[in-house]
């Protein structure tokens, strides 16, 4: 089909082109805005399935858009117009005087000229010979022009970016036909905005599944007096409110919506409302809107996408790229997404959602439980955990049940479900309902969302699970009534062995799965707990210290130095048999210690050469001093083969012995999980140290590897070597020099030149 690419503006034409390329190439490309980018539209790093699977590109690519205003003249004309553009745009590449950063090895150029197929003299075989004259000069690998008829073909196949520009790019008699066929099936305004109110109401209901029945609207009034500001979102911006599970993004989102909502029924207008759930959107946005009431043929107004920490990181990316085009095409518009912390979320205007004050939770408490609330809000502990809805209603769900409030908000979440169940049901389920509702919470947290009810299990099973009010059924599918009843019920699964823990830490299930780990280590029995974190840190280091800080969180206690001594005192001597003496405690508590520091190292894998002074993918040999609570580590200047753990009857301070100089003293870390935060803290600072400085180790197929090879020579070079040359043999000559020395230290360091660089940059070089 043919398409009026000349209905587009040239910002326009960029962002179609933009799309394209994310689609055709893959989600690694980036997009660039308007301003002076360098001579590019889009970027891509690496293995790109084009010109197709079995002939890939792979390496640095870069896409212009060449958009031709004036159309009406001869193909001849178009022709000497775009190679004039393409002139241009090679001589910028090549001239010495360039900004332009870096040379592209692959190049795709877009446009809107018809170039005509007939062999030598038509346009495609005459771009063809000039392109190729300038690739050679320039060392361009392979290239491509998308001209009119290519991109005609591109926007069939890819009908959401066709759909997201219909208004500018279809014919005039084509789009006479669709707006009629429209017009006959298009709901009056009333009607839709009726749909839109009802929808709405059903979303906020569906968050008060903790709420008593009879309270409900109570709470929902209270809600619409609220005072507390609406987040701003600007015509044409897309933002972000991020917060952790639970803390209102859902509900700070629904505020927003919901003026517009006002908006729209006081005034024609204004645009009604979406409000879209980021798995339906993926893999079409905006035929996700349109689904939810939206008009892309009278206007978009106020979009909301729900929950983008449901999806995979590279749907996340895709998603919002595509939002970026949608708000390109439809300026009026404005969207609002939520999501967790940890999502990459690109160029989005990003609002953290903040606490609440207790004051507000108080309320909420007050509206679900009368009197009691005021009873219990007097306890310091209750009182710091209103501070969102979702805590506000647990504790609440948790004195309906009769049981304590006064625990961490961890605890307090994790135990959610026990407590609805507890307070809304006479008996107890029975260990089948507890094991399918584990089973549902491993296909929901697998599948990103709601599964299939008939391929769960029969009626019978479905009712008795629809029956806990934990989980709801939408049509042929099931979920949880709230997101914290699956992460409680995944976190079953995980310490019942119905899942793998090294399953779903990679970087695209652990956002989903997060919670139910941190709520799996929580509950665990103590040595299970250690054993669930050793097994993290050696799959996911980051994990590990997310889920650690979690637990962490709202249990700190600011100890004394001798409440904190008579901790760690106690601590190490719970952990070690009662018949040992103080070298042999020395010995426990030491190896103990270092398997923490080990299940990291594992976990970062090469990256871990540059953290701690490995030999041979192994820790320098420790020796261990403890007594009374006290601990000091120092590390071997020489020793790196067993054993990893070497005695020390004498402080490392008061020894001449060379080997141990360097030593480090501390507290036992006595609190539950403690050496996991003691171990992190090994290892934090010199990432920190390395990161800054450039000199973190990279994998040899990684495409940082040739630059940091680069860096490093151009550094350990000759002083009367070339600026832009290194010479091989010289720099072997030097680095066989340093390599006596390193492997003669633990740590070896050079200063010269101004820059720093230790024994794993000398390793990684050699």
């Amino acid at each position: 089909m043919d398409h009026n690419l000349n209905g587009l503006s040239t910002r326009e034409f960029e962002h179609v082109s933009q799309a394209l390329a994310q689609e055709i190439l893959g989600p690694g490309v980036s997009a660039f805005g308007d301003g002076k980018d360098g001579g590019r539209e889009a970027t891509f790093q690496g293995r790109v399935p084009y010109p197709s699977e079995l002939e890939a590109w792979d390496g640095y690519g870069v896409v212009q858009a060449k958009f031709r205003q004036r159309t009406d003249q001869q193909p001849s004309d178009a022709v000497s117009w775009l190679k004039g553009q393409i002139k241009e745009e090679f001589e910028a590449w090549l001239s010495p005087a360039s900004r332009r950063e870096r040379l592209p090895e692959y190049l795709i150029f877009t446009t809107n000229v018809v170039l005509t197929p007939v062999p030598r003299s038509g346009g495609i075989d005459q771009i063809k010979q000039f392109v190729s004259a300038y690739v050679a000069r320039l060392g361009v690998k392979d290239w491509a022009v998308w001209h009119y008829d290519q991109l005609c073909r591109y926007l069939d196949r890819y009908d959401s970016i066709r759909r997201t520009y219909a208004g500018a790019i279809t014919s005039g008699d084509v789009l006479a036909q669709l707006l009629d066929a429209v017009s006959a099936g298009t709901k009056p305004r009333s009607d839709a905005l009726a749909d839109t109110v009802l929808a709405s109401r059903h979303r906020r209901e569906a968050r008060l599944s903790l709420v008593p029945e009879e309270h409900v609207h109570a709470v929902l009034d209270w809600a619409d007096k609220s005072s507390l500001p609406v987040v701003t979102v600007p015509a044409g911006t897309l933002a972000v409110l991020v917060a952790p599970m639970g803390a209102g993004k859902s509900e700070e989102a629904e505020r927003w919506w919901r003026e517009g909502l006002q908006e729209a029924v006081a005034d024609p207008g204004v645009a009604i409302p979406a409000w879209v759930d980021a798995r339906k959107a993926v893999p079409d946005l905006l035929d996700a809107i349109s689904r939810a009431g939206g008009d892309p043929a009278t206007g978009l107004g106020r979009i909301v996408i729900d929950d983008l920490d449901g999806i995979a990181p590279e749907q996340v990316s895709r998603l919002l790229h595509e939002a970026r085009i949608l708000l390109a095409a439809h300026p009026s518009a404005r969207i609002l997404a939520t999501c967790r912390p940890g999502v990459d979320l690109g160029r989005a205007v990003v609002h953290e959602v903040a606490p609440w004050p207790a004051r507000r939770g108080k309320e909420l408490l007050d509206l679900v439980l009368g009197d009691e609330a005021r009873m219990a809000f007097q306890e310091r502990e209750v009182q710091d955990l209103l501070t969102s809805p979702l805590q506000s209603l647990s504790v609440a769900s948790r004195l309906l049940a009769g049981e304590d409030a006064r625990v961490s908000s961890l605890d307090l979440l994790s135990g959610l479900a026990a407590s609805v169940i507890k307070g809304r049901r006479t008996g107890h389920p029975t260990p089948q309902t507890w094991d399918r509702l584990a089973r549902l919470a491993v296909r929901i947290l697998n599948a990103g969302g709601p599964v299939s009810a008939q391929q769960f299990g029969h009626e019978a099973e479905v009712w008795e699970l629809t029956d806990t009010g934990l989980v709801v059924q939408e049509g042929a599918r099931l979920r949880f009534a709230l997101p914290v009843f699956e992460q409680h019920f995944g976190a079953q699964a995980l310490r019942q062995g119905a899942v793998r823990l090294e399953e779903i830490v990679a970087a695209d299930t652990f956002p989903r799965w997060r919670y139910a780990i941190a709520f799996a280590v929580n509950a665990s029995h103590p040595d299970e707990a250690e054993n669930l974190m050793l097994r993290l840190a050696r799959a996911n280091p980051a994990a590990a210290s997310w889920v650690f800080d979690e637990i962490a969180r709202g249990k700190e206690q600011d100890d004394g130095m001798r409440e904190a001594e008579d901790k760690a005192r106690a601590a190490a001597a719970q952990m070690v048999p009662a018949d040992h003496d103080e070298l042999r405690s020395a010995e426990t508590v030491g190896t103990w210690l270092r398997e923490a520091v080990e299940a990291y190292v594992e976990g970062f894998g090469p990256l871990s050469g540059s953290l701690l002074g490995l030999r041979d993918g192994r820790l320098p040999r420790w020796g261990v001093w403890a007594k009374e609570g006290w601990v000091a580590v120092s590390p071997s200047r020489f020793a790196f083969e067993p054993p990893a753990v070497t005695l020390l009857a004498v402080h490392p301070r008061n020894r001449e012995d060379p080997e141990w100089l360097w030593w480090s003293q501390f507290l036992f870390p006595g609190d539950p999980l403690g050496r996991w935060d003691w171990a992190r803290g090994k290892i934090r600072k010199p990432l920190e140290r390395v990161v800054r400085r450039g000199a973190l180790l990279v994998p040899p197929d990684s495409p940082l590897a040739s630059e940091r090879l680069w860096y490093l020579a151009q550094r350990l070079r000759l002083r009367n070597g070339s600026l832009h040359t290194v010479g091989v043999p010289e720099l072997r000559q030097r680095l066989e020099a340093m390599m006596e020395r390193v492997r003669a230290s633990v740590s070896y360091t050079h200063h010269g030149a101004g820059y720093t660089y230790d024994s794993a940059a000398v390793r990684w070089l050699h």
